[in-house]
This record gives C-alpha cells, sequence and structure tokens, in this order.
C-alpha cells in the first residue's frame, strides 16, 4: 500500500494565553481569523491553516520541537512588524546556502515559536 503527500493542510501551535496568540497573529497576518473559539483559533494562510489551541497533556506549551516555516518575501520586514507587536527574534536569520533561503524562528509574545524563510 502506499500513498502520496499532497501539501502541509496545518500548522498547530499550542498557547496559554489563546486571546493574546489570536490578537498577535491577526495583527501579525493582518486577517481575522476564520474560527475563532475560547480554545481553538484558525486562520486561513494560503491554501494551509495556522491553529491555536490550548496545551494539553499529550501536546505542552514549549518552544523547539517542530516549527513551521512560512515563505515570505521580506524577512526584514517580518522581523520588525513581529518586535513591534511584543514578539522577539528566537533564532536567526540564517542563511542555508543548499536551500538558497534566510530562515528565522520568533517567538510570540506568550512563548510560541514559528519559523519564516524567505529567497536568498
Amino acid at each position: 500500500m502506499s500513498f502520496k503527500i499532497k501539501e502541509v493542510s496545518a500548522i498547530r501551535i499550542f498557547s496559554n494565553d489563546i486571546k493574546k496568540s489570536r490578537d498577535f497573529y491577526a495583527a501579525l497576518f493582518a486577517q481575522e481569523p476564520i474560527e475563532d473559539l475560547e480554545s481553538f483559533v484558525s486562520f486561513k494562510i494560503g491554501g494551509s491553516c495556522f491553529d491555536i489551541t490550548m496545551p494539553d497533556s499529550k501536546n505542552p506549551h514549549s518552544q523547539g520541537g517542530s516549527v513551521g516555516y512560512w515563505l515570505v518575501d521580506n524577512i526584514d520586514a517580518v522581523l520588525k512588524k513581529v518586535e513591534g507587536l511584543g514578539g522577539k527574534l528566537y533564532r536567526g536569520p540564517l542563511n542555508v546556502p543548499e536551500t538558497q533561503r534566510t530562515i528565522m524562528q520568533i517567538q510570540d509574545p506568550t512563548g510560541s515559536v514559528i519559523g519564516f524563510e524567505a529567497l536568498l
């Protein structure tokens, strides 16, 4: 039996403060969520969903681990906006010659980490 991977359908982060995370990402992405509940928020970014939910025993709130990266046209502009919204640089920016990209990770005001990358 075989299968074919089509695309990333969703990236999910875990936050102890759903409203604070929602407000940060709504401002960062300049869009409102497509689903906005007390313990779950979802944004549609391109063809993927970006979800924020409460941590639990199987998915604790943490930094590191798996990190999703959003491809952007201007990584410096992203960092400036992140910092203006109360987030901070977590890692990078790093040039990755093998993929011809610059990558960075940011930490939002609740401590969650996501990544961004841009073509060199």
